[in-house]
């Protein structure tokens, strides 16, 4: 089997745990694997949502546009995760951006054959349910980020966030396990790529982060705490 081929081995995904194989065989006839290259669309606003994705390997950002025509970034997914979920819930199109931010390797599920395996294992659908709540939290989570606090204390709960999903200790501090580009951090909270820098600079001269071979060490989690 190719490592293409084998974006699609399904029972490697939590979400078909103690699923039976016979069904994910039947449900993998359908898939199309694929790769979409670093910095492109997988799918955009308004495209039919025939599809359910999962992907194996890189990641992908969820994004949409504000009234005023600037991206917003809702979540950035990893390995492992499913999305464009909201196929199996109607026939509308869709209405986020899915972007791989690096190379991605993705399984592409006939929205369909998806909903079969969701109604005949209860299981499924419950950890479904769950995901899609998640992203609901996570979306409420933005909003409330934008309305309440200033892009600084934005940016402190972001880095504190990702060192709680992402966390590996070093010395002297926790550094982020995953790299974001300035731009990218920048969408994840409303602001603008230029002012990201700047308080990112102002962290690292208040000795709160450090930068090292680009990526992020957070040296002082109370400092940035006591900013929210």
């Amino acid at each position: 089997m190719s490592s293409l081929c084998a974006v699609c081995e399904l029972s490697d995904y939590q979400l078909f745990e103690g699923v039976e194989q016979q069904e994910l065989d039947q449900l993998g006839k359908g898939s199309q694997p694929t790769v979409v290259q670093k910095r492109n669309y997988i799918f955009t606003p308004d495209e039919p949502s025939n599809a359910v994705y999962l992907l194996k390997k890189g990641r992908v950002r969820i994004s949409r546009l504000s009234d005023t025509g600037k991206q917003f970034t809702l979540v950035i997914l990893e390995a492992g995760s499913i999305f464009g979920e909201s196929a199996v819930f109607g026939d509308e199109p869709r209405k986020y951006y899915a972007e791989a931010l690096d190379d991605a390797y993705i399984c592409a599920i006939n929205k369909h054959e998806f909903e079969k395996i969701v109604s005949s294992n209860p299981t499924v659908s419950l950890r479904l349910a769950r995901i899609v709540e998640q992203r609901l939290e996570e979306a409420q989570e933005q909003l409330e980020n934008l309305v309440f606090y200033d892009v600084q204390t934005r940016l402190a709960r972001l880095l504190l966030k990702l060192a709680d999903l992402h966390g590996e200790i070093v010395p002297g501090g926790v550094q982020i396990g995953i790299r974001l580009t300035h731009e990218d951090m920048a969408s994840l909270i409303g602001s603008t790529r230029e002012t990201t820098s700047k308080i990112l600079n102002e962290f690292k001269a208040a000795n709160y982060i450090d930068v090292v071979k680009r990526n992020i060490i957070l040296l002082d989690q109370k400092a940035l705490a006591e900013m929210q």
